[in-house]
């Protein structure tokens, strides 16, 4: 070991722990590491330390190695502690991703780092620029944090392809790192590494589930919340765990359960911050340092704290609601006291029966080992990319040669000549690509640089959506696309506390048109998309815990050892289904009621999709599209018109298992879903420009590989069509039976699935304070555009983004006159403005118009950033606007808005014709 390293060591932590040894020893004795060991187990160091040796010892070229991490937010932490080794030893440590500035870029491409921080979206990028590829020549290792966020997706194919671009011009070893996986030796594989390096000890963990009920004390917190008692038992409960161990991270499954969870905590008088994604980069560093400080006792968080962001030393971890991954709950109890040696100390807080049971399976699970299979994905989307890239590196290639690189990557090992061929195909017909078949080799065309660097990521654009509520006549507001590509015509959900009947769904607009249902109890909420799917295993499981806590209550308990619960609370648990119908690992069971028939089935989400869309697609070829229909990770929830006969739907359920793909595809292709991913993968291939709108994309693309990789995509992300055929065929063997059940009310578990996912917007009410500031939430995020009344300068903005920008002045031309409107009304106005101008005369509706929005700069310029609040909510346009910021300040503005709005809704129904909308009453924005 280098004396400069051997000194850095002994000053930032004595000596190497056993992982950091074993690592240091295999790398540097030539060897590609994966280094698997959970949260604060020193991976970091594990991976870097002999890289930094020899880079020491060898007077190693920059750039001598990369370092991709999955995600920005990880960076910032990786920077600073990177650095700090890069001060002692002298080897320079820099970062570069898609925020970096051209000036930063251009002086790495001077003057490169020794290693260089990327993410993988970043290797697309420098693979392509001539300056730095004579220092990637001298790349020797390449380092991947956080594997396990890679091997399952796209990104992670495009990577590996990357990698094997990269390994055309530099001699590389590979050293990757993971938490816990269940198929370690094929994550190695994937990477392309030699051996695993792991801790040499068990990490220790202890798992507490809670089932709270209300207590006598728990009527007062309800009251003074305004939540139902249940849910204040749940609260009491978790403060409780804060209270008695310090410092905590409280995970919620959603975002917007996350804010939730935090309003409710901050009303009762805790200090807790929230953090997750959707928040800024400040207010999530601000979230951070106060826990770090001690300012606050609790941070309640996303899966953005589930990686190595530094918060200082957690107490213990608090889990709200069923992780629903055992994965997901070793890596977020993992934060807790993480030291080596230490015991993990985590609390799962259950909301309901089913809820419970998982997460006593979740954490038996975990306690045994047993975590979840990353399933490696490739993509053939991702491979027509990868062509272009290589062509863009060498402009002319033998038409052979992509396809060998390919190969060498591990989700490509088995790809065919004839699916190579037909990837092809689609960059030939879309001319980024041209043949010489005379000399064999394939060269660029035109429109490859534009494909090639709108592509470089395989995530796709969040676009949001706008909601119509066809009885109002007016955008309600916008919901994200990943949400709505799992509703179908006829679904309901939740949006800003109300329950919507989705009626039309306008790809090409990209509008929901819906109408009020009133029927929460079936509707999705809106942050369902985000939701974690359960897995087979653990849903199976769960079954079995159903089936041994109904026949024998000890031996149940038996199959929990270890797991820390009550047994009060199991019993009670159990007492809530006990002579209701339920299923179990070996029993499925058709419950139908009058509005809704509930096929209650553990074997997870994805399994359930493709039953689900089994029994849909038999039940449409009967009776028509009079049915929707929802997966869960227990159930499949249809909601019928009539009260359908369960024997009927039980025959449906005995198909042969090998039908089941072809009906599923059948099915799957009549689906917003496929014509969403269609609509990606397409513009991945480069067959459609990326602003591109196609009303019948799947009639385009049909019988081409677009439609094969779309279904693919499907498979792997959202239909477990394997799993479907496992359950047909126990179904056929007999070792699965079909109970079925006609009931006029829903059982427990039933009620349970059709208003899944609902608890603190739909349970209890929500009490004032909370309501306005829910309202004031969705104001901020209302989409707006800022125009002067002057010279017409505009620019479309979020609400949010004007609090903190002085408004009062155009920054073309110097003019107060600013006005904020809906992206319609500025739409209208600028050529109204225009004639203005050119002193051309307005009709009355065009002066209309431009009053409208000379009355709304007035207002801006008078009133500020309350004028925009008022401007941006739904029904008020500039008159009421101006009559209502005269009166009213602060809260009592924001409960004069809501008001507004609700006379809006319940009023507006009654204007006939746009004659009378325009001279009766003013249009919202």
């Amino acid at each position: 070991m280098h004396p400069l390293l051997r000194k850095a060591i002994r000053e930032r932590f004595g000596r190497l722990n056993r992982l950091q040894q074993d690592a240091f020893r295999e790398v540097s004795s030539g060897k590609g590491v994966l280094i698997i060991a959970p949260t604060g187990s020193g991976k970091t160091e594990a991976a870097v330390l002999p890289v930094f040796n020899e880079i020491l010892e060898g007077g190693l070229k920059p750039i001598s190695a990369l370092y991709i991490a999955p995600l920005k937010a990880l960076n910032r932490d990786l920077l600073e502690r990177l650095e700090w080794w890069g001060r002692k030893l002298g080897i320079t440590v820099e970062v570069r991703h898609g925020d970096t500035s051209a000036y930063r870029k251009a002086k790495q491409t001077k003057n490169p780092p020794q290693m260089l921080i990327i993410t993988p979206e970043t290797m697309g990028v420098i693979l392509t620029v001539k300056s730095l590829r004579k220092h990637l020549e001298n790349v020797k290792f390449v380092i991947v944090d956080e594997i396990a966020e890679l091997v399952d997706n796209k990104r992670g194919a495009q990577l590996l392809l990357n990698l094997e671009r990269l390994a055309e011009i530099a001699d590389f070893r590979r050293i990757g790192m993971t938490a816990t996986v269940g198929n370690e030796e094929e994550v190695m594989e994937w990477l392309g590494a030699d051996t695993i390096v792991k801790p040499n000890w068990k990490k220790r963990y202890r798992f507490h589930v809670l089932y709270p009920r209300p207590e006598g004390r728990d009527l007062d917190l309800a009251r003074e919340l305004s939540v139902s008692p249940e849910i204040a038992s749940r609260l009491r409960a978790l403060w409780g765990v804060v209270e008695e161990h310090g410092k905590a991270l409280i995970f919620t499954n959603t975002r917007q359960f996350a804010e939730i969870l935090a309003h409710r905590l901050k009303a009762w008088g805790k200090p807790v911050e929230v953090h997750h994604g959707s928040l800024s980069r400040e207010a999530r560093i601000k979230a951070e340092k106060a826990l770090k400080e001690g300012r606050i006792k609790a941070l309640i968080c996303t899966s953005s704290m589930e990686l190595g962001i530094d918060i200082g030393d957690v107490d213990v971890v608090i889990q709200y609601m069923s992780p629903r991954q055992v994965n997901r709950l070793v890596q977020r109890v993992g934060r807790a006291k993480h030291r080596i040696g230490e015991v993990s100390e985590g609390y799962v807080i259950a909301t309901n029966v089913e809820d419970y049971l998982q997460s006593l399976v979740i954490a038996k699970h975990a306690l045994e080992g047993r975590f979840e299979a990353v399933e490696p994905m490739g993509g053939l989307d991702v491979l027509a990319h990868f062509i272009v890239g290589l062509l863009i590196e060498y402009k002319r290639l033998p038409r052979e040669r992509p396809y060998e690189i390919a190969r060498r990557a591990y989700v490509y090992r088995d790809l065919s000549w004839s699916d190579y061929l037909d990837v092809l195909k689609v960059l030939e017909d879309a001319r980024l690509i041209g043949y010489d078949g005379e000399n064999g080799l394939l060269y660029l065309r035109r429109g490859a640089f534009q494909y090639y660097y709108e592509n470089l990521s395989t995530i796709p654009d969040e676009v949001s959506w706008r909601v119509f509520d066809s009885k109002s006549g007016h955008v309600i507001g916008r919901l994200d696309e990943s949400f709505v590509m799992d509703l179908e015509e006829g679904m309901e959900f939740v949006m800003n506390g109300r329950s919507w009947i989705v009626l039309k769904i306008d790809d090409e607009a990209r509008l929901l048109k819906v109408r009020e249902s009133k029927s929460l109890e079936s509707a999705i909420p809106s942050w369902e998309g985000e939701m974690i799917p359960v897995p087979f295993g653990v849903a199976l499981d769960v079954g079995r815990l159903k089936r041994e806590l109904a026949f024998d209550f000890e031996k149940a308990k038996g199959l929990l050892e270890g797991v820390e619960f009550s047994e009060e609370e199991l019993r009670r648990a159990f007492d809530e289904i006990r002579d209701e119908p339920f299923s179990t690992d070996r029993d499925i069971v058709v419950e139908s009621t009058p509005k809704a028939l509930v096929i209650h089935a553990d074997f997870g989400n994805r399994a359930n999709e493709a039953l689900g869309r089994l029994v849909h697609s038999l039940l449409i070829l009967r009776y028509g599209r009079v049915f929707s229909v929802r997966s869960q990770g227990h159930a499949v929830v249809f909601k019928t018109p009539f009260q359908l006969n369960p024997e009927e739907v039980k025959r449906y359920l005995y198909q042969e298992p090998g039908s089941l793909e072809f009906i599923v595809s059948r099915a799957l292709r009549d689906s917003h879903a496929y014509r969403w991913r269609m609509t990606n993968v397409a513009k991945r291939f480069g067959a459609l420009r990326k602003d591109a709108k196609i009303r019948k994309v799947e009639r385009l693309f049909e019988g081409t590989v677009i439609e094969r990789e779309t279904l693919n995509e499907l498979y792997h992300d959202k239909v477990d069509v394997r799993k479907g055929e496992l359950v047909l065929e126990m179904l056929k063997r007999g070792t699965m039976r079909v109970k079925t059940v006609l009931r006029k009310e829903p059982s427990t578990l039933a009620r349970l699935n059709m208003a899944v996912g609902g608890e603190f917007l739909l349970s209890g009410t929500l009490e004032r304070d909370e309501v306005l500031e829910l309202f004031r939430k969705r104001l901020l995020d209302h989409e707006v555009v800022l125009v002067c009344t002057n010279c017409g300068w505009h620019s479309r903005t979020r609400v949010a983004r004007l609090q903190n920008i002085e408004l009062r002045q155009c920054p073309r031309c110097g003019s107060k006159m600013l006005a904020v409107a809906h992206p319609i009304d500025a739409e209208e106005f600028l050529p109204v403005l225009e004639k203005v101008r050119h002193g051309k005369p307005l009709e009355r509706r065009a002066e209309r118009t431009y009053r409208k929005l000379l009355k709304a700069a007035d207002l801006v310029d008078s009133y500020g950033f309350e004028a925009v609040l008022a401007l941006a909510s739904y029904g008020t346009g500039p008159d009421t606007a101006a009559r209502l910021l005269a009166q009213y300040r602060g809260e009592a503005l924001l409960v004069a808005l809501m008001e507004r709005e609700r006379q809006f809704i319940r009023t507006r129904r009654f204007w006939v014709d746009r004659k009378e909308k325009e001279e009766g009453g003013e249009e919202g924005s």
